[in-house]
């Protein structure tokens, strides 16, 4: 059970990367952009490098 909500919080978290991505206009603010989109990204990377060593864990 907890890998699953892991697995789904993970899902989560990218569609909402590609979501904020996608709404926030560049052209306003590129750089908040670039930012923004940046720690998002870095954020899900490190869930999905906790779901691979979770997975060789379990």
């Amino acid at each position: 059970m907890p890998m699953i909500l892991m697995v789904v919080l993970t899902l989560a978290l990218l569609g909402g990367t590609t979501w904020t991505a996608l709404q926030q206009p560049l052209a306003r603010n590129p750089t908040f952009h670039h930012r923004l989109t940046g720690v998002l990204l870095a954020l899900s990377l490190t869930a999905v490098a906790g779901l691979v060593v979770a997975g060789f864990v379990a």
